[in-house]
């Protein structure tokens, strides 16, 4: 689905009612946005806190440092890019 939305003098962009209700946000929620490579990702804050403790909980049940579940995270990732986009598909 496409939907578009203009952005005012103040930098304030309206979200498309489908968009709102797809993600169930209403009046207070709060999003957060993540820039990418390929552009800007929206995500409920509910749902990157969640993200951020499930995380945690992985690396502190598996001992490792912060420090070393992020390489392999980042080796994972591109890993995943490698099979998803480089496979001639």
């Amino acid at each position: 689905m496409v939907e578009i939305a203009t952005i005012t003098s103040k930098g304030q962009v309206t979200l498309p009612a489908s968009v709102r209700r797809r993600m169930g946000l209403r009046k207070g929620s709060r999003i957060v946005f993540l820039e990418e490579d390929a552009g800007v990702r929206l995500l409920r804050e509910e749902d990157l806190e969640r993200g951020f403790e499930a995380y945690d909980r992985i690396r502190r049940d598996s001992r490792l440092t912060r420090k070393r579940m992020g390489v392999l995270v980042k080796e994972a990732r591109r890993r995943l890019w490698k099979e998803h986009y480089a496979s001639g598909r």
